[in-house]
């Protein structure tokens, strides 16, 4: 890949909290692997994960204690960043509400500051930058509620596979229609 392609967050939305937790140490290890080789491979240095669907809190907060314990993961308010493999940093937010997201947000903004360049790097946080591009496992006719603010400026492609049939070529395919 080009590293020219001025790619530099990736966001995968996919898989359901529910999915998640019952994901293993290894394939979560899998995983977070996959996107950060494809993201390095498109010149990114950011990568997001985040849910399709929803679950229950306490499935939040298992995925979050597993990525910490079993994944070298560091929490960063209700997310975990992962320094992966290829120097990429790989951000896994298990909020499945994008209205959440942005109200909280936008709760370490205070009134006089509020713009929209700083709700969108507190919505990316600690990512650099809003994603470039968003890959969403699912039907091209629905867009996922995890995903309201992430969509103003960047790139969408779509792929109907699930969760746990996800691999390297999706993610080259995606990245490929990117540039």
């Amino acid at each position: 890949m080009d590293a020219a392609t001025n790619l530099t967050h990736v966001l995968l939305c996919g898989g359901s909290i529910s999915e998640w937790a019952s994901t293993s140490p290894d394939e979560w290890r899998a995983r977070l692997d996959l996107v950060a080789a494809a993201a390095h491979n498109g010149g990114a240095a950011w990568a997001t994960i985040i849910p399709n669907g929803g679950g229950r809190d306490d499935d939040s907060e298992s995925v979050r204690e597993l990525l910490i314990s079993s994944c070298d993961g560091v929490r960063y308010a209700d997310r975990v960043v992962v320094l992966a493999r290829h120097g990429v940093t790989v951000i896994v937010d298990p909020l499945a509400d994008g209205q959440t997201r942005i109200a909280r947000a936008s709760a370490h903004i205070t009134k006089s500051q509020l713009s929209e360049q700083r709700l969108g790097a507190a919505v990316s946080a600690p990512a650099p930058a809003e994603p470039d591009l968003v890959i969403i496992l699912g039907s091209a006719t629905e867009l996922p509620q995890s995903l309201v603010w992430e969509l103003a400026y960047a790139e969408i492609v779509f792929f109907e596979a699930p969760w746990q049939q996800l691999d390297a070529e999706h993610l080259e395919m995606a990245i490929d229609d990117f540039t």
